[in-house]
């Protein structure tokens, strides 16, 4: 092989190698942005629960005997799902 044959391959070769690391950072980030986005949405929902229901669930046994903080506890779920 020439000189000028070599170094064309040297070239396409360092091309391939910074296409296969941009294609693996690509792919990592997506997988990585899959990974934390349902704790994100959990965090999202727990915080606009708490906001909206202001602890109306604090304490289990009188939240399961009064049926209001039951409905407004439905009502906050139904809001922050939209």
């Amino acid at each position: 092989m020439s000189e000028a044959a070599l170094k064309g391959a040297g070239e396409e070769a360092w091309r391939w190698a910074i296409g296969v690391v941009i294609a693996a950072l690509a792919v990592g980030g997506v997988v990585a942005a899959i990974l934390v986005m349902p704790r994100a949405v959990e965090a999202n929902n727990r915080a606009c629960v708490n906001a909206y229901a202001n602890d109306l669930h604090a304490d289990l046994a009188a939240f399961a005997q009064d049926p209001a903080s039951q409905a407004q506890y439905v009502e906050a779920l139904t809001a922050c799902s939209r």
